[in-house]
């Protein structure tokens, strides 16, 4: 089989040419990748109720925990901000369910968060 793109004979059984590098059937090639991306999974290690799961714990953890720390430490209310961010990749979920429960995690979150900046000024 002929390189379209530099002309090299290469075998019939190569998908690639041994030259170049450049695929030597365009149209399996694309027909390929297409089916490769429709079949790639919004989350392919875990599943959307682990997921869940995970974002509800490290919700209170880091929006709550930051609260239970200054109340009994002192000032560890920053603590919650670096908790945003796992709320903040879900969101970018296909699945719409994940997405609901990420916009309530944020909440649970920020909630725990405003309390611990309330508490560290003393405005309750």
């Amino acid at each position: 089989m002929k390189c379209p793109i530099c002309g090299c004979e290469n075998p019939d059984d190569y998908k690639f040419c041994h030259d170049c590098g450049s695929p030597l059937n365009f149209t399996e090639s694309i027909d390929d990748l297409t089916d490769e991306l429709n079949n790639l999974d919004d989350f392919p290690s875990l599943d959307s109720k682990k997921l869940i799961i995970i974002g509800y714990i490290i919700a209170v953890l880091f929006g709550w925990g930051s609260f239970i720390l200054s109340f009994f430490l002192g000032s560890y209310g920053f603590v919650g901000f670096i908790g945003l961010f796992f709320p903040g990749f879900m969101l970018n979920s296909k699945d719409s369910n994940i997405r609901k429960h990420a916009y309530i995690q944020l909440a649970i979150m920020l909630i725990g968060i405003i309390c611990t900046v309330m508490f560290l000024f003393r405005w309750f």
